[in-house]
């Protein structure tokens, strides 16, 4: 049996508090799982994300962990409630919304010491965050060099000109799918172009997300829903949120950076950009498989086959 939380009558025996291997096959559940199972009765998985592998598993596990991700699990109604009155009020007009998840999150960008466009003093602190997290394991990270290979999130300034290249109109809707965004007005000019701009704490009253306050996952929860249901969803970083789209970050790094040091038209730009999107409606794809469980497509992010059927065979 899976539970979330430890029934009372097991809180006082011993249990194993473990991580399973990442990126595991079937066997290693069965055997050596199992094997812990029956000696502890009771284990503790202390990470639950990539345990399991995206490939080479039998399709009757595939099929069930299907069921898991899509049947079995449902929000509770509170978070239900919040996140259809938030999506109609972004669709009071009948207008199309933009759901943007921005991670330009002070976690984020500590963990990954990306701190382009940042001061001096934010850029100090994000180290002293990363230093003093003891689970973070890369301490010195070249922060320009992660950008150039593509593996910061885009700041609000880089998505502001993205959205500008690829022809929306300054009066789109747009709903941020995100925490706080870090960095002293760090939004400014994203909200300058547009204006219509909307987060959790712009579309309610307090009364709505008291409940909510302090509790993170809840609040992420609604974003989610609220995305599902967008017209079209952006991400600036390749999140566990944002895993049903891939994005060409690498490419739009180069062209930024030659367009801020006057080396391309803005028209030059803008057809760029748009030939990087040409084409990515996210229709369903067999799922890549790469040379290791890390670099291949994530099950979760693409689940055919495994939850699609394929009417073709």
């Amino acid at each position: 049996m899976l539970v979330e939380k430890i029934p009372l009558k097991f809180r006082r025996r011993k249990f194993l508090v473990k991580a399973p291997v990442s990126w595991s096959k079937a066997n290693y559940y069965k055997w050596e799982m199992s094997r812990l199972l029956k000696k502890y009765k009771v284990v503790h998985f202390s990470h639950t994300n990539s345990r399991l592998a995206n490939n080479g598993l039998s399709g009757s596990i595939q099929r069930l962990r299907c069921r898991a991700m899509f049947e079995s699990l449902h929000y509770t109604d509170e978070i239900k409630s919040l996140a259809n009155n938030f999506i109609k009020s972004l669709r009071r007009n009948k207008a199309p919304y933009i759901a943007l998840h921005l991670r330009y999150e002070k976690d984020m960008l500590a963990f990954t010491a990306c701190t382009h466009n940042l001061t001096t003093k934010e850029t100090e602190e994000l180290t002293m965050m990363r230093h003093r997290t003891r689970h973070w394991k890369e301490k010195h990270i070249n922060g320009a060099d992660m950008r150039q290979r593509g593996a910061c999130p885009m700041t609000p300034r880089e998505v502001t000109i993205f959205l500008e290249a690829l022809g929306f109109s300054y009066d789109t809707t747009i709903y941020i799918a995100a925490g706080d965004i870090y960095g002293s007005n760090s939004l400014e000019p994203l909200r300058s172009k547009y204006p219509n701009l909307y987060d959790h704490t712009r579309l309610s009253i307090e009364d709505e997300v008291t409940p909510f306050k302090d509790h993170g996952n809840k609040l992420a929860a609604v974003d989610y829903m609220v995305a599902v249901e967008s017209d079209v969803f952006i991400y600036s970083y390749d999140g566990h949120m944002a895993k049903a789209v891939k994005g060409h970050r690498k490419g739009f790094v180069k062209l930024i950076d030659l367009l801020d040091s006057n080396q391309v038209s803005w028209e030059e730009f803008s057809v760029k950009v748009r030939q990087l999107h040409k084409g990515r409606i996210g229709l369903p794809s067999y799922r890549q498989v790469g040379p290791t469980q890390r670099e291949e497509e994530n099950f979760y992010a693409n689940p055919y086959p495994g939850c699609i059927c394929d009417k073709s065979i």
